[in-house]
């Protein structure tokens, strides 16, 4: 599949660090509501946080696989204007989506199991009753070894992510390559059951 060239018209196709970080923060603020609202529930009790902390994991990790399938981008990438899209500027899948958020759900799942175990082994009074700040550092005291390795790894990969990032002409981050997807800007993106809205510019 052949990409679609680096500066076309005059514009940059691809998008760069900034654009995509921004992105980042707009997503941060959409999600901030449901999981200041998810902490509050949870803070009740810790049966209720064991049924919440699962579904409320599986959501947080699919919205990043259903809006890029959906429309091309999270809610934070169509705010600043950029797409995910394949090499071509056409629309990206499933079997895309998934593969890009492939290595954040691995890290998710077991991040998932940390808790989930942290929060059998805790005391339910004394739970329900301390402050948030404590409790964060109370479930802590619980962590498995592990935890420690699969935050080292987990940052490992982030700063990977933004060297790769950096150091390409194309901007794509390692997700991208294991995806074999680009981030474009949206005049750039092909239409496809109007997902993108705007056919894309070919070089003369």
């Amino acid at each position: 599949m052949e990409f679609l060239p680096i500066i076309s018209d005059g514009k940059r196709v691809y998008a760069g660090f900034w654009k995509r970080f921004c992105a980042g923060w707009v997503d941060v603020f959409v999600i901030l509501p449901l999981a200041y609202l998810l902490i509050w529930l949870e803070s009740f009790d810790k049966n209720i946080a064991i049924l919440l902390v699962i579904p409320s994991t599986a959501l947080f990790a699919m919205y990043h696989v259903y809006f890029n399938v959906r429309f091309g981008g999270t809610l934070g990438k169509l705010a600043v204007g950029i797409r995910v899209a394949k090499p071509d500027g056409t629309k990206i899948g499933w079997p895309e989506a998934w593969k890009r958020s492939s290595v954040d759900m691995g890290f998710a799942l077991l991040m998932l199991c940390v808790e989930v175990w942290a929060l059998t082994q805790v005391n339910g009074e004394q739970y329900s009753t301390t402050a948030f700040a404590k409790r964060m550092h109370l479930l802590q005291s619980y962590y498995p070894s592990w935890f420690y390795i699969v935050t080292i790894a987990q940052n490992v990969w982030i700063w990977s992510e933004v060297v790769v990032l950096l150091f390409n002409k194309r901007k794509r981050a390692l997700h991208d390559f294991i995806a074999g997807t680009v981030v474009i800007h949206k005049e750039f993106a092909e239409q496809r059951d109007g997902a993108y809205g705007v056919p894309v510019f070919t070089q003369p």
